[in-house]
């Protein structure tokens, strides 16, 4: 027994030699995970080094952007449009008829409109649903100022999100001038005038005078909108009146 502890003893007396002298040179002592092989030391300016050189590899060899001139050079813009307004789909969304084009078409669209819903694909879904409802009881249709993203796809989708199909939404337009006209800037409004609107005299209606109307604007029912007017209008008055005996 008393053998297997001298033996102990002389095999730390180099540990404890060793933390001594390091101590004595006022070194700190490391004390390593038991396993380990000692500290390592990453060789941080090369790393830094290579991956500049790295990097003005890949920028030499990507190089400048080219310009983006004359990029479309090679597009008609002009046939994109007139293949556009020549869609189907396009025509129907703008409420426009086969036989009638260019700006008389602006003025012949209402040629027997007197009252219109103006309104916004950002309104809630059920008020347009309602007021969709409603525009087809009195035989009326609903006017929008532009399409959805300024695209026919995204307002294809938005119908289709509010109504379920497209059968549903029948009956509606798409009129930036009509807002002009009238300058509308929030909706819903129900506006009704006493005559056939005419032909824009400026380029959309920017510089026409705003033609005898009444309106009524909010969030109400049709039927409520038209009461007003047929009672308190003037110029739409008969014109309200004659929808609502027609209902």
């Amino acid at each position: 027994m008393l053998r297997v502890v001298t033996v102990f003893t002389l095999a730390l007396a180099p540990v404890a030699g060793l933390a001594d002298q390091a101590a004595s040179r006022g070194d700190a002592v490391v004390e390593y995970a038991p396993g380990s092989t000692g500290r390592i030391t990453a060789p941080l300016a090369t790393i830094v080094d290579e991956a500049e050189r790295h990097g003005e590899i890949l920028r030499e060899r990507l190089g400048e952007p080219e310009p983006a001139e004359g990029a479309f050079d090679g597009v008609d813009f002009d046939a994109l449009r007139d293949r556009a307004l020549n869609d189907p789909r396009v025509r129907a969304l703008l409420g426009t008829d086969d036989d009638v084009a260019g700006a008389a078409e602006a003025g012949t669209r209402y040629e027997d409109s007197k009252v219109f819903l103006l309104a916004s694909f950002s309104m809630p879904r059920e008020s347009l649903r309602q007021m969709m409802s409603e525009a087809r009881d009195f035989g009326l249709n609903i006017v929008f100022r532009g399409f959805v993203n300024n695209s026919v796809h995204d307002t294809q989708a938005a119908l289709e999100k509010t109504f379920g199909d497209l059968d549903a939404a029948a009956g509606f337009s798409i009129d930036p001038t009509l807002f002009t006209r009238f300058h509308v800037e929030a909706v819903p409004q129900v506006i009704a005038v006493g005559d056939a609107m005419e032909v824009c005299e400026t380029e959309g209606c920017a510089g026409d005078p705003v033609p005898p109307h009444d309106r009524v604007r909010g969030n109400v029912p049709l039927r409520f909108a038209l009461e007003r007017i047929a009672a308190m209008g003037e110029v739409g008055a008969a014109e309200a009146r004659r929808l609502l005996r027609g209902r």
